[in-house]
């Protein structure tokens, strides 16, 4: 039973993954992906026109289904998104996937689900960006791009070695 399960949630996020990549490839814009990748209508209605269509979903609190999605795309237990969004393992667990998340926690999703984006942009591939989320980096001081997603600040640093890496500079 729990083999089976495993493989459905491979392939799930293998689909996803995929359709995120393949938005990729036909440069559609970024907030089209992070829209996708929290879940399309289920997340929004319609696909943002600005960023600002964010700012408005994430006051309204995004579903946890929108996290589910991220959890997949970084290959990661909920427990970990839990963790990153401050939020107690027990009191996520407990929601439906269509129940809201406060504000704070919501925007924290958006903007790692941006910086997530980007990866993909830049690495071109789920599973390297993974593989280098979860690497310790000489550019973070010896830490894990993965563990500075859990504020504000961290994502910024995350973006800016993305940015670099995406410059050809050496990180």
């Amino acid at each position: 039973m729990e083999i089976a399960a495993k493989n459905t949630n491979k392939i799930r996020r293998d689909k996803m993954v995929w359709s995120l990549l393949d938005h990729l490839k036909k440069k559609e814009p970024s907030d089209t992906i992070t829209w996708e990748m929290l879940g399309g209508k289920k997340f929004m209605p319609s696909k943002p026109t600005s960023h600002l269509d964010f700012v408005t979903a994430g006051a309204k609190g995004i579903p946890k289904l929108s996290i589910l999605n991220l959890a997949d795309v970084l290959d990661v237990p909920i427990k970990d998104m839990a963790i990153l969004l401050n939020i107690s393992y027990k009191t996520l667990g407990r929601k439906k996937e269509t129940d809201t998340l406060d504000t704070l926690a919501s925007s924290l999703s958006i903007e790692i689900a941006n910086t997530i984006t980007k990866g993909l942009s830049v690495f071109e591939d789920a599973d390297k960006l993974n593989r280098w989320l979860h690497k310790e980096n000489r550019g973070l001081k010896g830490q894990e791009p993965f563990h500075l997603l859990n504020t504000p600040t961290g994502i910024k640093m995350v973006n800016q070695l993305l940015g670099r890496i995406e410059e050809g500079i050496y990180t």
